[in-house]
């Protein structure tokens, strides 16, 4: 395995390792009674100052082609959509039916992928795939639930959420955007996705402050670890594996999702959980130690 191979699997795990944290912020924030708009507007608000301060301090131009912009608000409403769909998706379902629907798209990447390009994945690339969405499915813990009864409708919401995501994870490959700096590029994501939920708030009068000194905290970590650190390493990471390795590789969300509630809020590791994390396991391996990577 080369080190420019490497570089990328690593920076698709930790993308989504860190992704995967999101309900440790966002759970906390809705307890005290904030609206889902607000969490993502100081969410992405917050990821956007501290883009802006790096690139300050790395004298690094804001100025970008009338081109690449209309790709970026594009990606943008992508990852908007992506972001609004699965949360109000929490609101309606268990958090674990949600993950397993929202999983899905790393099977659509696949497709879109075989439609639009006529990329098809390799055998161990598959195999990996499938493993990866069993272990999601017990890390989910739906199989042990009784009586799951979730509305269709909301079930292609949630769908949507991931559709939405697969089609970001395309573009940031398949584009000219891979030749933006990652810090502009950044920048202008995270700030086309602030003003898009500000105003989504302010046509819903959902807009307030943060009602705690906690709130604020944990907002701005929101807006570091799963946000921009998370984006940050999925632009570093698509380009050198391909759109359908790094969608795999986003299975250590859920998994992450568990390690957390075990060691953070006091969860109990089921047998269940066991095997999906060893599933988790096994797929990552398998994609890592393929000598072509599945693009």
């Amino acid at each position: 395995m080369t080190n420019e191979r490497t570089k990328g699997y690593i920076a698709g795990l930790l993308s989504s390792a860190t992704f995967g944290l999101i309900p440790l912020f966002t759970v906390p924030l809705m307890r005290e009674g904030m609206e889902t708009e607000t969490i993502l507007i100081y969410r992405f608000g917050f990821a956007t100052l501290l883009v802006a301060l790096v690139m300050l301090q790395k004298r690094i131009s804001f100025r970008e082609t009338a081109k690449h912009i209309r790709i970026i608000f594009i990606m943008s409403t992508l990852y908007f959509c992506s972001a609004l769909f699965l949360i109000n998706g929490y609101k309606v379902m268990t958090s674990g039916v949600a993950t397993v629907i929202h999983f899905m798209y790393p099977l659509m990447v696949a497709l879109l992928m075989l439609i639009f390009f006529k990329q098809r994945m390799t055998r161990r690339g598959l195999i990996s795939l499938v493993i990866a969405f069993m272990g999601v499915v017990l890390l989910s813990g739906i199989l042990g639930s009784e009586g799951v009864q979730v509305k269709l409708t909301d079930i292609a919401l949630v769908a949507f959420s991931g559709f939405c995501y697969a089609v970001y994870i395309i573009v940031v490959n398949k584009t000219t955007i891979g030749t933006i700096p990652k810090w502009r590029l950044t920048f202008y994501l995270m700030l086309f996705s602030t003003l898009f939920f500000i105003g989504l708030s302010i046509g819903k009068q959902t807009l307030e402050l943060p009602p705690t000194p906690r709130a604020w905290g944990l907002l701005f970590l929101l807006g570091l670890v799963p946000t921009l650190i998370s984006n940050l390493f999925l632009i570093v990471a698509i380009p050198i594996i391909g759109s359908t390795t790094t969608a795999i590789m986003g299975v250590l969300e859920p998994l992450t999702a568990v390690i957390v509630g075990v060691t953070v809020l006091g969860e109990q590791l089921t047998a269940q959980s066991t095997l999906g994390i060893g599933a988790v396991i096994i797929a990552v391996a398998l994609l890592v130690s393929e000598k072509r990577p599945t693009r």
